[in-house]
């Protein structure tokens, strides 16, 4: 019989990935928030300041000015993205730790199979999506 604390943790981790599920979902129905997203440019400084100068009619010197500006700001998305992800699988693995001081060995085999699973669906719909976009 499961105590109460092993199915605290196992539905705590169904519930965590549910939402990732539902929030990834949403994230790729919603569409481009921006010009350039989803056309496989991100969001580039270049491409974000020709789409202002365009729109805004910019003259050469505010041009200048706002791909300084758009790169400043890019790099400093980038680093922070990347501080975050690290943080996230630090996160993470100290999880995994706890659930297996928690869960059976065969309970673990079978999170494992289950995240692989999820994770090969997630590829193959990213791969379904990537065709639809072309």
């Amino acid at each position: 019989m499961m105590t109460t604390m092993k199915f605290k943790v196992i539905f705590s981790a169904l519930m965590m990935s549910a939402v990732m599920f539902v929030s990834q979902a949403n994230a790729q129905t919603d569409g481009p928030k921006h010009p350039h997203k989803g056309k496989g440019e991100g969001f580039s400084p270049k491409k974000q300041t020709e789409w202002m100068k365009t729109e805004l009619s910019l003259s050469d010197d505010q041009t200048a000015k706002v791909e300084t500006i758009n790169q400043k700001y890019s790099d400093r998305r980038k680093a922070m993205h990347q501080e975050h992800r690290k943080q996230m699988k630090a996160l993470r693995d100290d999880q995994e730790k706890e659930f297996k001081s928690v869960l059976s060995k065969e309970q673990i085999a079978k999170l494992e199979a289950k995240k692989a699973e999820r994770k090969e669906k997630r590829k193959q719909h990213h791969k379904e999506c990537k065709g639809t976009n072309k």
